[in-house]
């Protein structure tokens, strides 16, 4: 099952995460064990900004992975493990799975991704962002590494490249791209 190490605080985590990698073996590896990163907010309750993108985005990977993980290890600070948190049925119901050929309104989709808590802006710089142009529909999504580009041919999904956020080139084509909400409530 998965085991929860609680921690005094974030550096303290990010020590023992570093030690448990080490120790997990490979990710490709048949005994491996995934350990998940569940960062705290890194605001205080008064505060009137918000957490950082990226933050948000590894939350939610994490909330997203954790129940289909069979053997592994949670890191959590325990000022992290007081907050409350979304059901289970708000992450899994809000993510949208995008494929090749697949039937896409545009149109609609701006709606649900600004629904899920996605910023339309110019240009895509972080996760939670999306632009459009045209037919192409770039998107950071919560919880990857790398944004996408999906290029639309009438009201199909054509291609879905990854791209480098900083020269906008794209990179390597993949098959489908799984959009996790932009927020945890």
């Amino acid at each position: 099952g998965v085991v929860v190490a609680v921690t005094r605080d974030t550096q303290t985590a990010h020590a023992l995460e570093t030690d448990l990698r080490v120790f997990a073996g490979a990710a490709n590896s048949t005994d491996a064990i995934d350990v998940l990163h569940f960062p705290d907010w890194e605001t205080l309750p008064y505060d009137l900004f918000p957490p950082h993108p990226e933050i948000v985005s590894q939350r939610i990977a994490a909330l997203y992975r954790l129940p289909a993980t069979a053997r592994g290890v949670l890191v959590v600070p325990i000022a992290t493990l007081m907050q409350r948190l979304a059901p289970r049925s708000f992450i899994s119901g809000s993510t949208l799975l995008l494929e090749l050929r697949q039937r896409f309104d545009l149109a609609e989709e701006q709606r649900r991704l600004e629904a899920a808590g996605y910023r339309h802006v110019g240009q895509v710089q972080e996760p939670g962002d999306f632009a459009v142009r045209g037919a192409l529909l770039d998107v950071f999504p919560m919880g990857s590494a790398e944004p996408y580009r999906i290029e639309l041919f009438d009201r199909e999904i054509e291609s879905i490249r990854t791209f480098d956020p900083e020269t906008q080139r794209s990179a390597h084509k993949v098959e489908k791209v799984n959009l996790l909400p932009a927020r945890e409530f």
